[in-house]
Formats: C-alpha cells, structure tokens, sequence
C-alpha cells in the first residue's frame, strides 16, 4: 500500500511539473487584450483609450513585459509564476516612488506590485485571465 501511494504521489509531481511546462509553452509570444470586463461589464473601449497599443510578452523562462503608449512608451518588466496548482497566474514587478529629504536629496522608494490571476482556457493563441474585478481575454498576436 505505501508504495502504491509513493508511486501516485511521484506521479502527481510529475504531472504537476508537466503541466506548468505546458503553460509557459503556450503562454510564450506576445498577447493584446481583445476584450475586457470591469465587474461584469464590458469597458474594452475604455481599457483601450487607457492603454493604448497595449501588450504583454510573456518567455518560457518565467519573465514578462507589458508595453504600452501613452503617449510616450511604457515598458514594465517583471516575473510572472503558477500559484494554486497551476489554477492561477502571479504577475509581480518593482517600481520605484520618488520623495526629498529634509536636506532635500531625492531617495528612491522601491514597491513590488503583485497581480494574481485565474488563468481560463488557455491555448496558443487564447487565454482568459481573471481576477476579483475584471477579465482579461487575450489572443496571442501572430509572430
């Protein structure tokens, strides 16, 4: 019996391990949203004319970059990794703030930003992804 249950247990692993492989396979290229809901509501126009050209680029080595213009070029680049086995998407990047001193020197304030999804019917070419508030559909752009 206990090597029955090592032997489903390696085999969940391996599973598990497939499975993200799977992900970042078809998650890698360059994605634009196509449409997007706020609450339930279609805002695609509005999301469009608030991110203009916007993209997100995502590498089978667990990076990403979102770019967009308005009206000058806007990269962010940051990590992205599978939460809740495989369910979910955790996009995380830096930022900085800027604030004087008393003696009036610029300090630099660094912030990490996390952004978790649930990922739906992701393909090649399509994903979904969702959070409390909005979905994301994506169509991958042809290289």
């Amino acid at each position: 019996m206990k090597k029955i249950v090592a032997i489903l247990l390696v085999v969940m692993i391996v599973a598990g391990c497939n499975k993200e492989k799977i992900y970042k396979e078809n998650l890698n290229g360059v994605w634009q949203v196509y449409k997007y809901l706020l609450r339930n509501v279609d805002k695609s126009q509005q999301f469009q004319n608030q991110n203009p050209n916007y993209t997100i680029t995502f590498t089978e080595d667990g990076k990403f970059t979102e770019f967009l213009t308005n009206p000058d070029s806007v990269y962010v680049y940051g990590t992205y990794s599978f939460t809740d086995n495989d369910e979910k998407i955790l996009l995380e990047n830096t930022y900085n703030t800027f604030t004087l001193d008393t003696a009036g020197d610029t300090i630099f304030i660094p912030h990490t930003l996390k952004r978790d999804y649930t990922i739906f019917n992701l393909t090649k070419d399509h994903v979904q992804l969702r959070n409390d508030t909005s979905q994301l559909y994506m169509n991958k752009i042809p290289e």
